[in-house]
Order: structure tokens, then sequence, then C-alpha cells
């Protein structure tokens, strides 16, 4: 049973948990119970992903010195039952979600239609340069937002705000798309993924990425120049700064050094210091809604 957990992937999308979860408290809050069911559903949906990508992109995860111990590329688990496993977690997700809030039942399917069509051929967006991080964003960053600002009753009266609010998070997760390129620009190169990394080399690639989290970053002070976010929500900034600093340093080792090494230290890193910060966030936007300010 290990090996279907590990085939999972799940620290690979807790910041997808979290776009989910800064959705489903920024216009309002719905019952626990309800929250909990669909939050539950979310996970299998994206663990049902990341078991389908594996599957087809398990030749090139074999060339993948980071990616080759995973249980399917591996042959731990066999493309069948892999398919079986992903098939079975749809199900389950689907099933959860008609019970829980059945108006959210379209969402995870445009979720799941996108993520197929990513992996799957002929479509798969992966090898479609530009698409391939673009549906990144859409996929890891707007729609777990728009599925957890869903689990309210006021997602059609705050469309503007939903946007708003979706952009820094598509841009931060088309950067870390970009990165994970850079980390497997070998094992795309040698098995003809054809990434926008790989058409347009790891350097600019991790330029392109430093250029998305930057305008992450100042989003929302361009938010607030334009009278779009009350200023008083900045001075939480100052607190996840600090936590940024380290992730930088990182991030400049890999503009320096575009290496698989250098790739996956950045990946810890921001894994390490950006759960805080996601936490701080989300705790504040919580805080912010129950106490209304």
């Amino acid at each position: 049973m290990f090996q279907y957990f590990e085939a999972a992937r799940v620290g690979s999308w807790l910041g997808w948990v979290f776009n989910f979860g800064f959705g489903s408290v920024l216009f309002g809050v719905s019952p626990f119970e309800i929250t909990a069911m669909v939050l539950f559903a979310f996970s299998l949906a994206t663990a049902s992903v990341f078991v389908l990508n594996q599957y087809f992109d398990r030749e090139a995860d074999r060339e993948n010195e980071v990616k080759s111990h995973l249980p399917v590329a591996s042959g731990r688990i066999t493309p069948r039952r892999t398919l079986i496993f992903s098939f079975l977690l749809v199900i389950s997700c689907l099933v959860l979600v008609f019970m829980a809030n059945v108006h959210v039942l379209p969402l995870f399917i445009v979720y799941l239609g996108l993520w197929t069509a990513y992996s799957t051929p002929p479509v798969r967006l992966k090898s479609v340069p530009v698409a391939d991080f673009v549906i990144s964003g859409i996929g890891a960053g707007f729609l777990p937002f728009l599925m957890g600002c869903g689990l309210t009753d006021k997602l059609i009266a705050n469309i503007p705000s939903i946007m708003l609010g979706a952009v820094p998070l598509m841009l931060v997760h088309c950067g870390g798309h970009i990165i994970q390129a850079v980390g497997d620009y070998e094992a795309d190169l040698k098995t003809g993924v054809r990434t926008f990394v790989v058409r347009h080399g790891r350097r600019k690639g991790v330029i392109v990425a430093g250029f998305t989290f930057l305008m992450a970053s100042l989003s929302p002070f361009a938010y607030s120049a334009f009278g779009l976010l009350p200023y008083r929500h900045l001075f939480l900034f100052p607190i996840i700064f600090p936590l940024s600093i380290p992730i930088i340093m990182r991030y400049a080792d890999v503009l320096k050094n575009p290496s698989t090494k250098n790739v996956i230290n950045v990946q810890k890193t921001t894994r390490k210091y950006g759960i805080i910060g996601v936490t701080v966030i989300w705790a504040y936007a919580l805080l912010a809604k129950t106490a209304s300010f």
C-alpha cells in the first residue's frame, strides 16, 4: 500500500491544497464537514492526476535520475495497476463531491479533464511549449482556488475578486512548473518531450520562471496602488519576506548553474519555508474573514 501512496506524490502538490484552502476561506466559510469532504475529494483527484502522469511518463522517468525510483517508473507498480489505481481515485473523488456539494462537480470534471489532456496522447499538452507551463498555472493555481471558492454560494458575485486572487497563484505555479522542467531537461530531451525548457534552453527557462515569481510578488502592491486591495493587508508581507530569502538564494544558484542538483535544492528549500509561509497567509485570510477586517 505504501507504494501506491508514494505514487500519489503528495509532497509535490501541497501548494495545490493551499490554493484550494485559500479559496475556501476568502469569501466565506462553508460547514467544516462539507469543506473536509470536498478537500479530501480534491486530494483524491490530484493524486489521480499524478498517478496518470506517471503512467504516460514512465519511459521518460526511467531516464530521470530523480524520478527513476518512483513506483511506476521502477516497475514496482505495473502499468495496468497504475491505470486502475488512477481510475479508482477519480471515481472515489466524484462520488464524494456529489455527496458533499454537487455544485462544484463541474469544476472537478474540468480539473480532471485539463490534467488528462496535459498527460495523455495525442493531445499531451505537456509537450506543447508555453502551453505546458500555462496549463500548470491554470490547473494548479486557478482551478484549485476556484474550487475552494465554489464551496460558498458567492462564486458568481465575486468573479472579479476571484480573478485578482488567482493571478499571483497562477504565476507562481507557472514559474514552479518551469523550474521543474529545468530539472527534467535531460530526460525530456532524451525521450522527445518538447517542453518550453527543452525548446528554449535551461537558462531562458530559469529567467522566465524568475519573471513570473517577481510578478506574483509585486501583484498585491499593484492591486493596492489601484485601490483593489486595502493597504492594511500589506503588513503581512514583511512577515513573509524573511521566509523567501533562502528560496531566493537557492534560485540564484539555479540561475547561475541550472543543474538538476540545484533544482532539487531550490525545491527542498521552497517546501521547507513555503509551508510556513502559506500557512501564515491562510490563517490570516481566515482571521480576516471571520473578524471582518
